[in-house]
């Protein structure tokens, strides 16, 4: 009898206490050099929407691109440059009013440490012999440094030179690790590996490609659309917006300036958080 009203009275806690809500688990692809810190902001967005954890897909933008296209069960996309977008929103897969550019980025010429390379034009040289880039066909990074040479008169010269990195991580890794004499990459992926690598120089935005502006957008038919609005409000907060300055990113009000192609970026790099995908 003992045992029977124990039974009755578990049930009865377990009817009476509601079992925790399930967490809407928000899918948001982004481009590679978004790793580090948008692991941080899914992280703090977790934080401020306990209810709501963030898995992150990052790869190059031309691939994630194409994942959506091919309906792929995506809330968020954040590229690294508008012509991904621009081809999703020609193709009505973005939500309406949703999209907008939430941050820059440069490009440099990076080369290993003990390089003697000082400019540009040392790229001619015959002891330069391989050239990393990011393959300007589906990567954003990639475009951007094939038309920065272009712009240099460096090309035509060039290009029997470049080894091409699927995406700017794997473009990153091969100056990083001596595989290549230079390479063109984001300013802020250059900072992961500062101590294998240094800055050259740093390409113009204007003079030497066009601004690069990030644009993140709600995918329509998204599966978590409410969350998925959050995450974009959250993106634009000051949280988020601190943590991207942090990892050396620039504001689009920055890059926007007139002064914005003499202005550097003051960021101050605390660790490097471990890159795990979903945050609870």
């Amino acid at each position: 009898m003992r045992c029977r009203y124990g039974i009755l009275l578990c049930l009865a806690i377990l009817i009476l206490c509601p079992f925790p809500a399930r967490a809407d688990e928000l899918l948001v692809s982004a481009a590679s050099s978004l790793t580090d810190a948008f692991n941080e902001i899914g992280s703090a967005f977790t934080k401020a929407h306990p209810q709501t954890t963030v898995r992150f897909n990052f790869a190059a933008s031309g691939p994630l691109q194409q994942q959506i296209e091919q309906g792929a069960p995506v809330d968020v996309f954040a590229s690294a440059s508008a012509k991904e977008m621009d081809a999703l929103q020609k193709a009505n897969r973005l939500e309406p009013k949703t999209r907008l550019n939430f941050v820059g980025n440069r490009l440099v010429l990076i080369a290993p440490r003990g390089s003697k390379l000082k400019g540009w034009n040392d790229l001619k040289a015959a002891t330069v012999r391989r050239i990393a880039i990011s393959n300007p066909d589906s990567v954003p990074s990639g475009r951007y440094a094939k038309e920065t040479l272009t712009r240099h008169g460096l090309w035509p010269l060039v290009q029997p030179k470049t080894v091409f990195g699927e995406n700017v991580r794997q473009t990153l890794a091969y100056v990083a690790n001596g595989d290549v004499d230079a390479g063109l990459v984001f300013a802020t992926d250059a900072r992961i590996a500062s101590q294998k690598v240094r800055v050259v120089q740093t390409a113009v935005p204007g003079k030497d490609h066009q601004p690069i502006l990030y644009p993140a957008a709600v995918i329509a038919g998204a599966p978590h659309a409410v969350a998925a609005r959050q995450f974009m409000a959250f993106l634009q907060g000051s949280t988020a917006q601190h943590i991207l300055l942090r990892y050396g990113f620039a504001t689009t009000r920055l890059l926007a300036s007139p002064s914005a192609q003499h202005t550097p970026i003051q960021t101050k790099l605390h660790g490097w958080p471990r890159q795990s995908q979903v945050h609870r």
